[in-house]
């Protein structure tokens, strides 16, 4: 888990791969939810930025008011009916 500092900019991202681990775009949508420490959610379901074929950023600028402690990033990937998540942890200090 990376920790950053209270009003630092975390760049959220992923890779999206199909089953034999090759970069692919969803069909659908790449969203991001962000939970802080006390289970508010700071991001409701934003679209992430593409960067290459399958690569996303999200870039959550954390204010200089935000609560310390862990945070989790979750990541939704749809394509059609089938849907990926994946999450990750990072703390804010």
């Amino acid at each position: 888990m990376e920790t950053f500092d209270v009003g630092e900019t975390i760049i959220c991202s992923i890779e999206v791969k199909d089953n034999t681990g090759v970069l692919k775009d969803p069909a659908t949508s790449t969203e991001i939810i962000i939970t802080d420490p006390q289970g508010t959610i700071a991001v409701d379901s934003v679209a992430m930025t593409k960067d290459a074929t399958g690569k996303y950023h999200y870039d959550y600028a954390s204010s200089t008011t935000a609560i310390t402690g862990t945070y989790t990033a979750k990541y939704t990937a749809t394509d059609g009916t089938r849907i990926t998540i994946e999450k990750e942890r990072f703390s804010l200090e």
